[in-house]
């Protein structure tokens, strides 16, 4: 497995595996984190291979420059949120890519290190910025937003059953004193929340406040669609998802580009192209083995679905 102190790649084998049909290809890494896949991808590539790797997150750029150091011009890594894959393989000159390969969620540095509040095991201030340039960060969501604002993305991106009073909770917390750091926040659902549901309420709320303030659902649905664009035929993508929000859309989205039907970027479904787009290459997703969630825990709800361009 190839490892960094920034992050550990989930799946590694299985996607290089089936994400790779050219060795002297053109790859689109467009979460690329500590670059542990886009080190694997360039490592099982010829000298003529390519990868250009997207990241919003300014700590994961700085990974980027000291790894392309042992790659040279064969690993581009450049500032970009992935829902913006077009622009990106055009401003580089080229037209099409032999591979697309999304990690979503957040990494291990991140979630321990980055010091953003990602983690509610953690006492940091109210971030979760990807993009530390952004201006909207979980501050603002958790002190701004009204109540049942707050109990719909907790409801529609955490799927938290007590979503409406958690906001409750949280607006009669901000009305005395506005809530600066994750450990308030946690203090205030450990209030709602009890028992054997606390731990999965916590990264509930978590969760739905960092998709809010990154709009990840959104840029997935985006790119996903631009990704298939950019394939050239035989070309695959690849997707590892980390919650059912996430599958969700990837699973729907493969189904239908597979059958000649497709969402259109407003979340409604347009009418059946002529002919499908791609072919699935996971029928049923891909789950880490039980030696990979030992060794890497954070790997456990890990699924990777893939699917090849055919039209």
């Amino acid at each position: 497995m190839v490892a960094c102190n920034y992050h550990t790649p989930v799946l590694l084998k299985e996607t290089i595996s089936l994400l790779l049909t050219s060795r002297s290809g053109i790859y689109l890494d467009a979460t690329f984190g500590g670059g542990g896949h886009s080190r694997a991808i360039l490592d099982a590539l010829d000298n003529t291979g390519k990868v250009i790797a997207l990241d919003v997150d300014e700590d994961a750029l700085k990974e980027g420059e000291k790894i392309k150091a042992s790659y040279g011009d064969r690993l581009i890594v450049t500032k970009a949120n992935y829902r913006e894959v077009k622009k990106i393989i055009h401003q580089y000159g080229f037209s099409k890519v032999d591979g697309v390969l999304f990690d979503l969620g957040v990494s291990s540095y991140q979630l321990s290190r980055s010091q953003r509040g990602f983690s509610f095991q953690l006492n940091e201030k109210l971030d979760m910025r990807m993009d530390q340039t952004q201006e909207k960060n979980a501050r603002y969501i958790v002190n701004t937003y009204s109540r049942n604002l707050l109990a719909e993305i907790f409801m529609k991106y955490g799927e938290e059953r007590n979503a409406g009073r958690i906001a409750k909770a949280i607006v009669e917390a901000r009305n005395r004193s506005p809530i600066e750091t994750t450990g308030e926040l946690v203090e205030i659902i450990k209030k709602v929340a009890r028992g054997k549901y606390l731990t999965k309420s916590l990264a509930r709320i978590f969760q739905a406040i960092r998709i809010e303030v990154n709009n990840e659902l959104e840029n997935l649905k985006l790119s996903l669609e631009d990704s298939v664009d950019l394939l050239n035929k035989g070309g695959r993508l690849a997707v590892i998802s980390y919650h059912s929000l996430e599958d969700r859309i990837v699973k729907q989205f493969f189904r239908n580009m597979s059958t000649g039907e497709t969402f259109s970027k407003m979340d409604v479904y347009s009418e059946a192209r002529p002919v499908a787009m791609l072919r699935l290459i996971t029928r049923k997703p891909i789950v880490p083995t039980k030696e990979e969630v030992k060794e890497n825990p954070r790997s456990r709800s890990a699924k990777l679905r893939v699917a090849e361009k055919v039209g």
